[in-house]
């Protein structure tokens, strides 16, 4: 009899109890998250110390939140924007050439704070659970400063900045006066490639890969430059919904001009919201030309209403 009441209260217990338990750790987790960061989207945080370590050249580890220690992931901070040389082996490949100059860099830099650490709005935290951001230091917009010293490419992977020309030029710029992975031919031609596999290239006149002379959809007919990359200032006349969250857009010359295709991948609609451009908007695009079903037309990268 007293093993059987003794059963009853175990199983009580277990029913009632243990349900309580892990309600109990869910909150102490929700709360733990809420506290550490304080890091919310599109936010600015300002920093009077460096960081506690520079892991390469686009990733850093410091106390955000001021309680003396680091709270990984949330407190390893990603740069956005950049992806430079990686130190240790992985499937982009180790690359002690030019990622230790990007690292020495980073931290030179990142030695003289105030920092200020801004997060993107829509998200600030990537895949690993690191702190996606933008760091400024004196008025110098580090991400910018790293393409343009050719420490990384100009990264588009994951989303694109405000200041999307200025990352464009600052690439252009480094590419053009081969400074650090741009310097040497098989590094220039690894980036490259890895480039165009996501949809871009160095808008640089010295590149191969990229039409600066071509700026208009009638340009684009004419010429046929399949397989080049060109960055095109026309009018949007009309779209078509696609499968797959994918959209077709025609664009015009600003005088009118035969239509012009312009594809846009799920993937690019869900960073660019193209559904958002208004009708006969004036847009600044650029991307591969290609062909499909035996005409010309364009793979949209990146594009924005103009101003």
């Amino acid at each position: 009899m007293l093993r059987k009441r003794m059963n009853l209260l175990r199983n009580r217990i277990e029913g009632e109890f243990v349900p309580l338990a892990v309600l109990i750790w869910f909150v102490f987790i929700l709360l733990f998250i809420v506290g550490f960061s304080g890091i919310g989207f599109g936010q600015t945080i300002e920093l009077k110390a460096p960081p506690a370590y520079v892991n390469d050249g686009d990733t850093f580890e410091i106390d955000l939140n001021g309680n003396g220690r680091l709270d990984f992931p949330q407190e390893r901070v990603r740069l956005l924007y950049v992806d430079t040389p990686e130190l240790s082996k992985s499937k982009k490949g180790k690359d002690l050439q030019f990622g230790l100059p990007a690292r020495k860099f980073l931290t030179k830099i990142l030695s003289k704070p105030p920092l200020q650490l801004v997060t993107p709005p829509g998200r600030s935290v990537g895949n690993y659970g690191r702190t996606l951001a933008v760091v400024r230091v004196g008025g110098v917009e580090v991400n910018l400063e790293l393409v343009r010293l050719g420490h990384s490419p100009f990264d588009t992977r994951f989303s694109f900045p405000s200041a999307y020309d200025l990352y464009a030029q600052a690439e252009a710029e480094a590419f053009q006066a081969r400074r650090g992975i741009w310097s040497q031919a098989k590094s220039r031609s690894k980036y490259l490639t890895r480039l165009k596999r996501s949809g871009k290239t160095p808008r640089a006149s010295g590149n191969k890969l990229f039409l600066d002379r071509i700026k208009t959809p009638s340009q684009v007919l004419r010429s046929e430059p399949t397989g080049k990359f060109v960055n095109l200032h026309a009018r949007l006349v009309a779209r078509k919904k696609l499968g797959n969250g994918a959209w077709a857009l025609t664009v015009q010359d600003m005088k009118g001009s035969k239509g012009l295709r312009v594809f846009v991948s799920g993937r690019q609609e869900q960073k660019l919201e193209t559904q958002s451009w208004p009708p006969k908007a004036v847009i600044q695009m650029d991307g591969f030309v290609q062909r499909y079903k035996n005409r010309l037309e364009v793979k949209l990268h990146y594009g924005r209403v103009a101003e």
